[in-house]
């Protein structure tokens, strides 16, 4: 019965969803209190572990082993177009804020976004192309790490978490089955609706992958911290256009569709202009966030509609 698939489909998909988000929660909070407790700054332990998308990277694996690389190049390229757009527009929104991020950050975005169109743009994500990317990944990483405020005060260590390895075995298998079911609920989707998978894979993928970095830009923002907003989205650009889309290649190489090299991929760029030159100015103001809003609704249009 097609409805039957179909409401198996998005239950999977919305479970498989969960499944990422919750067993990412769990690592990160786990792998930052063992960092702290080894004596890391905090804000080592934010460029290493929390702007990792780690979700991102397991779904996108998961897609490109099931021979689903419209949702593959999501995880990635779809998620980074979401995260410039709606999260750093959502961000203006509710707090406008004035920070000019330093300009190597800016630089390493548009060279991790200019790197990732260069390499998809002859149709083929190889394992090469992949290698290349993660090799990127590193100096560009280090550029965050280098580049952060100032670490706070010391504070006194906290105990180390106990159980720390059961703990991370669990919430590496639920990344797994996360992202296996994810994978089964958009093949469900895209077959019973009849819909294109890149089309479902850079839109609702990267959206879904990505909603909890949005929330991550705006809460920072709101608390007055405007200045992790800002890391916080560049910094996972750059994870995601590299070190991310570096291990999917890996793993399997992605044949690029037509419809991400002729389309998804000139927005990405065009993005990241549009995104970095705002930044460059040195204030989002509501207005910002409206361009950057409109901007993200013009790109999805534009994908339904061709």
């Amino acid at each position: 019965m097609p409805a039957v698939s179909l409401v198996v489909g998005i239950a999977a998909f919305g479970g498989g969803l969960w499944l990422l988000v919750e067993s990412v929660e769990g690592l990160v909070e786990r792998l930052r209190g063992w960092a702290l407790a080894a004596g890391l700054s905090g804000v080592l332990v934010g460029a290493l572990v929390l702007g990792f998308d780690v979700e991102s990277t397991a779904a996108g694996v998961a897609a490109a082993l099931q021979n689903l690389p419209g949702t593959a190049l999501g995880t990635s390229v779809g998620a980074a177009i979401f995260l410039l757009t709606v999260g750093l527009g959502i961000a203006a929104l509710v707090a406008p804020f004035a920070i000019a991020p330093p300009g190597t950050l800016l630089a390493a975005a548009g060279v991790a976004t200019a790197l990732c169109v260069a390499l998809c743009a002859d149709g083929r994500v190889s394992r090469l192309d992949g290698a290349v990317l993660l090799a990127a990944f590193v100096p560009l990483v280090a550029v965050i790490v280098l580049r952060r405020p100032a670490a706070a005060p010391v504070e006194p260590r906290p105990a180390p978490p106990p159980a720390l390895v059961p703990k991370l075995v669990v919430g590496l298998l639920g990344l797994v089955v996360g992202a296996e079911l994810l994978v089964l609920g958009t093949r469900r989707i895209v077959g019973d609706l009849g819909l294109s998978e890149s089309v479902f894979g850079v839109l609702v993928v990267g959206a879904a992958v990505s909603f909890e970095e949005v929330v991550l830009e705006a809460l920072p923002a709101f608390r007055g911290f405007p200045e992790l907003s800002v890391g916080n989205a560049l910094g996972t650009l750059i994870f995601l256009l590299t070190g991310s889309l570096g291990v999917i290649a890996l793993v399997r190489p992605i044949e690029v569709p037509g419809s991400v090299t002729g389309y998804d991929l000139p927005a990405l760029a065009l993005v990241a202009l549009l995104a970095g030159g705002l930044l460059a100015r040195g204030r989002m103001r509501r207005v910002e966030g409206v361009v950057l809003l409109t901007a993200y609704a013009a790109y999805a249009a534009g994908a339904l509609l061709r």
